[in-house]
This record gives structure tokens, C-alpha cells and sequence, in this order.
């Protein structure tokens, strides 16, 4: 179905942590490598998804893996981060690796869900990740001042503009670095008509 996406997370667990209603919708999945990424994007796309987002933790040998592997049968993007969060995303990295404690906020859109509702905590290791979604990138502001406090990690998954990714920063005042999902990479193929 148009509108679907996948939202890829690096993890060593490999089942999917959450799928939208009816198992349509935002697919929230994890996979441990980039070929197991590609494999699982290909899986997806065949399902019907047609937008693949990976998480910051992945990079670009993901997003070229999980490109090949669809083909340009779906958009497929990945989370960056903005100058103002370059000092404190590398130091979130580094106690990735030094195995700390963390708290992460992954917002994702899902249109007509509602944020007090549609949302659930995983531990993997030292860290827990809350996932919360958003019926619009507008209310995502709110949502992140309201975790502001508690979370080491933001990331935005969706089409968010730049004034509502700029809501975010704001309403948690640089002190969480916020990525947003951006889409360099190819765009699905265009079946184009014989004019």
C-alpha cells in the first residue's frame, strides 16, 4: 500500500518490534548487519512498503546495501544530524561504545496516531529506547520537551520539514542532538508513460 514505511534499526535482535495496525502502516524493525538491513528492506518492499529509514546508528554502507537490494522500488533514507548536534551525537556514540546506560526518543509519523497513546519502551543492553508516534511532525515539539530531560537521543523518522526539526531543537534547547532521516539517496524508479 502507498504510504507504508519501514523503519530500520541496528540491533542484534532481528524481530520486528512493532508493525501498524492490521500489520500495515510504520513496520519498526531491527537487524544486525547491513546485509541482513538489505535483506529485510527487500522483504518489506516486496510487502508493499515503499519508503525504508534507517536509523543513525547505520551510515552509508547501509543505505547503499538496502538500496541495492530495493532496487528503486522504494525511497530509502537515513538519519543525519545538524552541525548544532555534532559534539554531543559523537559523544553519545562514544558511550554507545563504552557500553553506558542511555535513553533514546525515536518520533516517527504515523498519521492518526496519538502520542499519549501509540507509543512503547525496549531495553536492548544499557540502553532504552522509547518510540513515540506523532499523527504530524508539528506535534513533535511537544513530545520531545516532554522527554527532554530524561533522553540522551533524538531522532525524527518521517518527512519532517525544517521549521518543525527546528521545533524539536528548540523545545529541547540543543542540550539532545536531534537527527532527522533525509533521503540523498535514489528515488524509486518512475514508470514513465510514452508521451
Amino acid at each position: 500500500m502507498p504510504g507504508e514505511k519501514a523503519i530500520i534499526f541496528r540491533s542484534e535482535a532481528t524481530e520486528p518490534l512493532r508493525t501498524g495496525p492490521d500489520g500495515t502502516g510504520t513496520h519498526i524493525l531491527t537487524a544486525p548487519t547491513p546485509a541482513a538491513a538489505a535483506a529485510l528492506a527487500a522483504e518489506y518492499v516486496e510487502r508493499g512498503v515503499d519508503t525504508v529509514e534507517l536509523c543513525g546508528a547505520t551510515g552509508y554502507p547501509w543505505a547503499a546495501a538496502v538500496e541495492a537490494a530495493v532496487g528503486g522500488r522504494a525511497r530509502v533514507g537515513t538519519v543525519l544530524f545538524g552541525f548544532e548536534s555534532l559534539t554531543d551525537v559523537a559523544e553519545y556514540k562514544r558511550r554507545a561504545f563504552a557500553g553506558e546506560a542511555q535513553r533514546e526518543l525515536f518520533l516517527y509519523v504515523q498519521p492518526g496516531a496519538d502520542p499519549a497513546v501509540d507509543r512503547f519502551v525496549r531495553p536492548e543492553g544499557a540502553s532504552t529506547s522509547q518510540f513515540v508516534a506523532v499523527p504530524e511532525p508539528a506535534a513533535g515539539a511537544a513530545v520531545a520537551a516532554e522527554f527532554a530531560a530524561d533522553v540522551q537521543l533524538i531522532e525524527l523518522y518521517g518527512d519532517w520539514g525544517a521549521p518543525d526539526v527546528a521545533a524539536v531543537i528548540e523545545a529541547v534547547g540543543e542540550r539532545v542532538p536531534v537527527g532527522v532521516v533525509a533521503y540523498p539517496h535514489s528515488k524509486p524508479t518512475q514508470t514513465q508513460t510514452p508521451a
